[in-house]
């Protein structure tokens, strides 16, 4: 199954959706359908999750999933899960810090040459 998530940026702040099966934050995402481009998968679970449009600047693939670097666009419903921006990876992670921390790096890295 291939996978892919995205860490968006609005200024200096990444939107991250609670995922309450895994009770904790996490960068919105999750399968890529057969039909599907990468960034279009991407958007899509975006939306569906966190009820935002983005704009894929970048992607990578790290272990096996393909990670989005975006700009956040305009809220276009009410998505999945709840949503907040945060300037910092907050205590509450759905998965392991170190799994984080890297990534978020590159993609804030990425989106910054593009501005």
């Amino acid at each position: 199954m291939r996978t892919v998530y995205t860490i968006a940026f609005y200024g200096n702040d990444m939107l991250m959706v609670y995922n309450p099966k895994r009770k904790g934050w996490e960068m919105p995402g999750g399968k890529i359908e057969d039909t599907e481009s990468v960034p279009e998968a991407a958007v899509r679970e975006y939306v569906e999750e966190s009820g935002y449009d983005v704009n894929i600047i970048s992607t990578r693939e790290i272990n096996g999933c393909h990670v989005c670097a975006a700009l956040l666009g305009e809220k276009v419903n009410d998505g999945e899960l709840e949503s907040k921006l945060f300037s910092a990876l907050p205590d509450e992670l759905a998965f392991e810090r170190s799994e984080y921390d890297h990534v978020a790096e590159w993609a804030r890295a990425a989106v910054n040459m593009r501005e």
